[in-house]
């Protein structure tokens, strides 16, 4: 759309404009011993941060995934109570 101004002329021009759809995000991986890299099962992966707070616990295989996750800056913790607290 064009718009033609005159000298002097003052014209409002009011835009609505639409918002792009927000894909979410995936966090995934393993977590594993450190000392002997076998699968860790049964650990808590938690993120929070700007898009409020998500978990999943690692399955037999150590692997864990988060699914839609709203895009932002997280900071993670990971638990067991068998080993130490790991944040990332």
């Amino acid at each position: 759309m064009a718009i033609t101004l005159q000298p002097g002329q003052q014209l409002p021009l009011n835009v609505q404009l639409t918002p792009l759809p927000v894909e979410p995000a995936t966090l995934y991986g393993k977590v594993t011993n450190a000392e002997t890299g076998g699968n860790v099962v049964g650990a808590v992966v938690q993120i929070s941060g700007d898009g409020g707070t998500y978990s999943d616990t690692t399955n037999s295989s150590g692997n864990y995934q988060i699914n839609n996750i709203e895009p932002g800056t997280y900071d993670g913790l990971v638990t067991h109570p068998d080993y130490e607290d790991k944040t990332f």
